[in-house]
């Protein structure tokens, strides 16, 4: 078990980079009207060695809303070196830790939809897995989030928790066989306790490649379950994608020194479903990735205490293979 101590999050950290490698900035929330109406939204706009993509979709009870544009021209996106400054028409993330701002809008069955949410931090920034080679990983674990949702032409405020990291590295790589992860930004009413990162990459021999369950109790200090166990118990092959059993339910299982955790994953079927949405500059790389909203359940146990989990989720399957 490691002890993640808070990294800062600099302007220049969170500032586009020059470099051959992928880039992307990844944010989720999950909203709730006044009425009890729940949407969940997922925004990653990643910025390839071949081009850029601007991947949103909102997640409601009933429905997804895809507002994904994929293989968008090199110098699309309007960046920053500086801080977070990421500009796609009208659509944008801008801001420094700790208060951010994201707007995504185009159009759903015909009718325009748009969403603003400002996020503002409630607990200090990390580097996940600092001695992950290859990879530069930052985030911020738990944010309150306020905003303004418009969809089937009616205006509410939202209001909810949320999640950011700021990343770069490689994408595809060839030996992977599949990876899973889950964030549950809000598994508590406690504004300190947050699990960020569950995640969990299998080799195509059957290795482990990483396996990871982060959570803080306190926001001081993240805590790294470095053995997590998944058991899938329920599958489905969703629409386009019935070359794939994706989980659908599973309980994830971890432990270290000082504790555990058990916590069941039931994921909604309404899921955004994507493959190959970079153009990699390796000619082997083809994958698919579907992500979407969930619940968690159950509890972590640490230093003597239970912590209750049961909050929204959000996740992925990622499935990668060769050309041949």
């Amino acid at each position: 078990m490691a002890i993640l101590e808070p990294a800062e999050l600099t302007k220049e950290l969170e500032g586009t980079y020059y470099s051959p490698k992928m880039q992307w900035w990844c944010a989720h929330t999950d909203l709730v009207d006044d009425e009890g109406n729940e949407t969940a939204l997922y925004f990653w706009p990643a910025l390839g060695s071949l081009d850029e993509a601007w991947i949103c979709s909102l997640h409601t009870k009933d429905e997804i809303i895809d507002l994904t544009e994929l293989y968008q021209p090199l110098g699309t996106f309007k960046t920053a070196r500086s801080g977070v400054d990421v500009q796609f028409g009208s659509q944008y993330i801008r801001g420094s830790y700790p208060d951010y701002e994201i707007h995504v809008e185009g159009t759903h069955d015909g009718q325009p939809v748009s969403l603003t949410v400002r996020m503002t931090a409630d607990i200090a920034s990390y580097e996940a897995l600092p001695k992950l080679r290859g990879i530069t990983w930052h985030y911020v674990p738990r944010f309150t989030v306020t905003g303004e949702l418009t969809l089937r032409g009616k205006t509410t405020k939202v209001g909810g928790a949320g999640y950011l990291e700021r990343r770069r590295g490689r994408f595809w790589s060839p030996g992977i066989d599949r990876g899973l992860w889950e964030s549950v930004v809000k598994p508590g009413p406690d504004p300190s306790f947050a699990i960020p990162l569950f995640y969990k990459v299998w080799k195509k021999d059957g290795s482990i490649q990483l396996q990871t369950l982060t959570f803080t109790v306190d926001g001081e200090s993240m805590v790294d379950f470095g053995e997590v166990d998944v058991d899938i118990q329920e599958t489905a092959k969703l629409p386009g994608f019935e070359d794939i059993d994706h989980p659908m339910r599973y309980r994830l299982t971890a432990e270290g020194d000082g504790g555990k955790a058990s916590i069941d994953v039931v994921r909604s079927p309404h899921r955004l479903k994507l493959r190959n949405y970079f153009d990699d500059p390796d000619p082997r790389a083809e994958w698919a990735g579907i992500y979407g909203a969930g619940h968690a359940s159950g509890e972590i146990t640490y230093r003597g205490e239970t912590y209750r989990v049961d909050g929204p989720s959000y996740g992925s399957a990622l499935y990668f293979t060769e050309k041949s």
